[in-house]
This record gives C-alpha cells, sequence and structure tokens, in this order.
C-alpha cells in the first residue's frame, strides 16, 4: 500500500513502515517509521515515530496532522480505499 497526497507546502508519501514530508523549498525530505495503525471514523490513524509536522500545523499534505511526541496522521478511508500510488 502506497498513497501520496500533495498541498502547497508539502508532499506526503505514505508506504508500506514509512512516511516521507518533502516540503516545498526545503532539499532534505523529513522520514518516519510507522509505528502502527488504528481504525477511526474518519479513516486510519497513522503514528509514527517522530515529529514530522511543525507546532502550527494541523493539516500536512491533505492529511489532517496532531501529536507533541511524535506525528499521528488521519488518512481518510477515501484514499485508502482508492489505492493512490504515486510515491516517487
Amino acid at each position: 500500500m502506497t498513497m501520496t497526497s500533495e498541498t502547497i507546502d508539502a508532499n506526503v508519501y505514505i508506504g508500506d513502515g514509512v512516511v516521507v514530508v518533502k516540503r516545498k523549498g526545503s532539499s532534505l525530505p523529513a522520514v518516519a517509521n510507522i509505528l502502527g495503525m488504528q481504525p477511526a471514523e474518519e479513516g486510519q490513524r497513522v503514528f509514527l515515530d517522530r515529529l514530522v509536522h511543525r507546532a502550527y500545523e494541523r493539516e500536512l499534505g491533505g492529511f489532517p496532522v496532531s501529536g507533541a511526541i511524535s506525528s499521528i496522521f488521519v488518512v481518510p478511508e477515501a484514499v485508502l480505499d482508492a489505492g493512490t500510488t504515486n510515491a516517487s
């Protein structure tokens, strides 16, 4: 399962066991391992092993993101069902 979502400021690639955040204007990607996933009303919560978002960000790459110790993305069911692939 590999998915991608883009916004003006970042691309978020979710692959098997890893998430890569590539911000526009930056040559260094943020890479984090996926610790686990949990079903949620909105889709799947994806728990990472580190912070990849900034404190003021509530959405990154089109995915809602939160967390104070490590980032937690919420990947909507529609994206999971579509099986979006394009993590180049």
